[in-house]
């Protein structure tokens, strides 16, 4: 038979581990609104029953219970739950930077408006219609000039603007690759403490928190898999051990070499080094490599790509999306500037002392940067009429070799020049080398038409963009609400529960009550 004093011992342990759940339960309500923190429990077994199993085990009725132990203290945590919040951050974060970075390209574009390219070149198209119908007026050439200087205007903010956005893309690169840095250099720093805590047989449930944290903010950077190395010493069967982080691509496949971002066994980490070649050119290029974390290089590492993620939406959008624009604004602008110019040659306004209409730098390049009017010219050298031509389209010359002007009333320059934005076809995107017989001419269009396509094309872009985030986020949405479900603290739950170990604890101090009226009946009141 168990001695009182046994029973009282047992009644200790109760209190105790009652108190433990309370504080535990505290520790939950405490922390019920902090980010990333996972509400604990207390693991409660039975204590050794009595009598142990031996030769010399006293005989009875059978074993009695000798109350109950804590076992330990875990966090509720599922890691498929873990698994499922992390993949979908990371597309949430791909899709989220490319959504920035089309409304700010839509924002800059600022179609359909009255004040965007669209409007500015039906503007100049119109005052080219005015001027042939007003063939006698000169005051129409004036209008011509200022709507011509609008459209290039147009052309070189939103080539601008769209080249500020492109470099802040390229600082944020620089930024989310110093972030990705740091977070490992954390969550390394984490694993260390880890390793020390649980080699004494701890779980260190904070620090489980604080790390898994971390990690989440790393997988809506770029796609990683996280893979659990146990601890040294003597860890507890329950201990979740140090993690290895590995970048992987986009499908989830390890790069070749392996890009082992944060490794758990040896306690190390290493970093990821974004090289930006090319900033400020038609076409940029991003290289992301590994390195150690003193930015020494790795042996045999090669480039990293396709990793998804945040990192890599900002390095579609640097290297991809934007120059495509702006080499279709760089075409349009060219092909305006060079059709038309050829076209006003053959008006009578032109004067060769002048120059033409359009202009682009010093080289005679055109783009949608640097593209502006002729500021030598005036009002009076845009006419309607055009030059004398013969059967061939090959100008008139007089007898001092000067082209012959069409009589006043004529509109043929003015149409033509009016052609050129609006009925003119032109292989816009790929002009034809006529040095080069098997260089193929690329589809014909209008400017017009070409701006058209060119503005959908970036609409449909967008709103694709803008469905993926918001396909993306309700499923992150979804999987946090699991989580939280899961790892959440409910103070209704947790109320409860100190209710319940309230009551226990006071149940257990009445059975300390009882065996304290045993012992006073036993040694005060017997012989």
């Amino acid at each position: 038979m168990i001695p009182i004093f046994s029973s009282l011992d047992m009644m200790q342990r109760a209190l105790q581990v009652t108190q433990t759940a309370i504080q535990t339960t505290g520790h939950n309500i405490s922390n019920a609104n902090t980010d990333g923190y996972s509400r604990q429990r207390v693991n409660l077994t039975t204590w050794l029953p009595y009598p142990g199993i031996g030769i010399n085990a006293a005989r009875g009725a059978g074993q009695i219970g000798t109350g109950v132990n804590d076992d330990a203290i875990v966090r509720i945590r599922d890691q498929f739950v873990d698994l499922q919040v992390r993949d979908n951050s990371n597309q949430n974060g791909y899709w989220n930077s490319l959504s920035d970075a089309y409304s700010q390209m839509e924002d800059i574009i600022n179609e359909p408006t009255d004040t965007g390219i669209s409007s500015e070149l039906d503007g100049f198209w119109q005052s080219l219609q005015d001027l042939a119908g007003n063939s006698g007026t000169s005051g129409t050439g004036t209008v011509v000039l200022q709507k011509g200087s609008a459209v290039a205007d147009t052309f070189n903010y939103i080539a601008l603007s769209l080249g500020k956005v492109q470099n802040n893309l390229n600082q944020q690169i620089t930024e989310n690759t110093k972030l990705v840095n740091n977070y490992a250099d954390q969550i390394n720093a984490l694993n260390t403490e880890i390793n020390k805590q649980e080699a004494n047989g701890l779980l260190a449930n904070d620090l489980y928190d604080e790390r898994d944290a971390l990690t989440d903010k790393l997988a809506q950077l770029v796609n990683i898999k996280v893979t659990k190395v146990p601890s040294g010493g003597n860890p507890s069967p329950l201990a979740e051990g140090k993690y290895t982080i590995e970048m992987v691509d986009q499908n989830g496949a390890s790069f070749s070499p392996a890009a082992t971002l944060v490794d758990g066994a040896a306690l190390t980490n290493n970093h990821l080094k974004s090289v930006i070649n090319g900033a400020g050119t038609s076409s940029p290029d991003v290289k992301v490599s590994m390195v150690k974390s003193d930015d020494t290089a790795l042996t045999g590492q090669n480039p990293l790509t396709g990793f998804s993620g945040k990192l890599q939406g900002l390095i579609d959008a640097y290297t991809k999306d934007y120059p495509e624009v702006l080499k279709s604004l760089d075409n349009m602008a060219s092909t305006l500037a060079n059709e038309f110019n050829a076209v006003y040659q053959k008006t009578a306004g032109y004067d060769s002392g002048k120059g033409l209409f359009f202009l682009g730098d010093a080289s005679g390049t055109v783009n949608a940067a640097n593209i502006h009017v002729n500021s030598n010219l005036t009002g009076s050298d845009v006419k309607a009429n055009g030059l004398k031509t013969d059967t061939d389209g090959n100008l008139v010359l007089d007898t001092n070799g000067n082209p012959i002007p069409l009589p006043s009333g004529d509109n043929s320059g003015a149409s033509a020049l009016a052609d050129v934005i609006a009925t003119n076809l032109y292989p816009i995107d790929d002009p034809d080398d006529p040095s080069d017989p098997s260089d193929p001419v690329s589809e014909k269009m209008t400017l017009k038409s070409y701006l058209q396509s060119l503005i959908g094309q970036i609409g449909v872009n967008a709103q694709s963009a803008d469905q993926f985030t918001s396909n993306s986020g309700t499923m992150l949405a979804a999987a946090q609400n699991r989580r939280s479900s899961i790892s959440g603290v409910s103070l209704d739950e947790e109320l409860t529960n100190l209710i319940q170990f309230q009551h226990s604890y006071g149940a257990a101090a009445k059975v300390v009550t009882t065996l304290d009226t045993l012992l006073d009946t036993l040694i005060n009141k017997m012989g």
